[in-house]
């Protein structure tokens, strides 16, 4: 049961890497949620995708528990601890200018809900971002 447990967790582990340098491709998507009830992804269609891109990625430079860890001219993936236990969670935020859209990608690591923080984290950026 022990090693059906770690080859499940080194798949994920692999998967995860895997898609977060594939994410960092130019027109390539977010992966898709695999697990709903920790992880949302949202399209949000913009006017200037570029200039979009640029505030949200200001925006999670500055937003507390938050550190980027990989960043490119049209991908970030950002770590971002929860207040309350500080669990890993993981942000990416990708630009489509060919689209039109900006997407954003928030995942717990652990578990199998998320109590709604994911979808907070990804609501407040959304707000801060159209109201900057």
């Amino acid at each position: 049961m022990e090693k059906i447990l770690l080859i499940c967790l080194a798949l994920m582990h692999v998967f995860f890497n895997a898609s977060t340098s594939i994410a960092s491709s130019q027109e390539i998507e977010l992966p898709e949620c695999i697990v709903m009830t920790h992880c949302v992804k949202e399209n949000w269609e913009v006017s200037d995708v570029e200039e979009s891109f640029k505030k949200a990625v200001e925006l999670v430079s500055k937003t507390p528990r938050t550190r980027i860890v990989e960043k490119n001219e049209t991908f970030i993936h950002a770590e971002a601890k929860t207040k309350w236990r500080r669990y890993t969670d993981d942000l990416l935020i990708k630009s489509l200018p060919k689209k039109g859209i900006i997407q954003v990608r928030s995942e717990s690591r652990l578990g199998v809900g998320d109590n709604g923080v994911n979808q907070k984290r990804i609501d407040k950026l959304s707000y801060r971002l159209m109201t900057k």
